[in-house]
């Protein structure tokens, strides 16, 4: 994705700021959010914009081979270590490496990648001689890191380090007015010019997208196959998602004004219920105090049920 859609446009003029420097990112959010792709607008946006860009899934590779792939290894430093090899870290020197999944790094890696960052330095397995690198780390995660820290099991230094930038993607489900725009991002860029019924766009906003950004791209790229060229209607729709929305009669059988009336009242009670503090809510939705409460007393909603 190579366009800032709605809400995300301040989150993205933000990491200018950090794309000017060469301190570390670390970046927040559900899986499917984007945050590779906030990754890679830093890095392009950056003095290392030329150099390479090496995204590494901390969580996919196993523990014992973590070090020797992240690090490198010399000759004989282990049974098939028949030659030095370099690691991703020296590999990328000049460059950025995106820690994905940063979360799931046993202790034993996070003290040498703190090294790494702090010392500009790694060493090899089965050497002793520290090598330079220049490397710009970028580190995301899904999960709660302070949490992890509190319990021990994620180094409070590497987290602090790593924290100069910190940015939070928000999921699909609070930013539910910029889908519009994200599916019509997703057919321009199939190459397609079809229309979406407007009976998908209303099970669209009903549907909670616990896949996200990365989950509509699918539904988008599987409608468009299925629909062969022509414009978008319920029945492309992979089945799973035409039989989820538990309220799609809310929309049925009404005008546009009546539509977006019942529409705000389920988007503002769902919203609520996941985030009962009304400030909270209100700037979810992007609405001010004044105007949220103004919705509710219209749609007799009550905040505290």
């Amino acid at each position: 994705m190579n366009v800032v859609i709605g809400s995300l446009k301040s989150i993205f003029d933000d990491a200018l700021i950090a794309a000017s420097t060469d301190e570390p990112v670390l970046i927040l959010g559900e899986t499917g959010t984007g945050k590779e792709v906030l990754a890679r607008f830093i890095h392009q946006n950056s003095s290392r914009r030329d150099r390479i860009f090496i995204p590494i899934n901390c969580a996919a590779i196993p523990a014992n081979l973590l070090e020797s792939e992240l690090f490198g290894y010399k000759k004989g430093a282990f049974t098939g270590a028949d030659k030095d090899k370099k690691g991703i870290f020296e590999e990328a020197s000049g460059g950025t490496v995106f820690l994905d999944e940063i979360g799931e790094l046993p202790i034993e890696a996070q003290v040498k990648i703190l090294r790494a960052i702090e010392e500009k330095e790694i060493i090899p397995v089965g050497d002793t001689k520290p090598r330079q690198v220049d490397v710009r780390f970028i580190a995301s995660t899904n999960v709660d890191l302070k949490a992890k820290v509190e319990k021990g099991e994620f180094r409070k230094d590497l987290y602090y380090r790593l924290s100069v930038f910190v940015y939070k993607l928000p999921p699909l489900r609070d930013r539910i007015f910029d889908l519009p725009e994200f599916v019509k991002y997703f057919i321009q860029s199939a190459g397609k010019s079809v229309k979406v019924d407007p009976s998908v766009m209303e099970l669209f906003f009903c549907y909670p997208w616990p896949g996200n950004i990365r989950e509509l791209r699918s539904v988008i790229i599987y409608s468009l196959a299925k629909s062969n060229g022509s414009d978008i209607k319920i029945e492309h729709l992979p089945d799973y998602l035409i039989h989820s929305c538990k309220h799609p009669e809310i929309l049925r059988g009404k005008n546009a004004k009546e539509k977006l009336e019942c529409f705000e009242t389920y988007l503002i009670s769902e919203t609520l219920k996941e985030h009962p503090n009304p400030k909270e809510a209100a700037n979810l939705l992007g609405l001010s105090l004044r105007t949220f409460y103004r919705k509710l007393k219209k749609y007799k909603i009550n905040p505290n049920k």
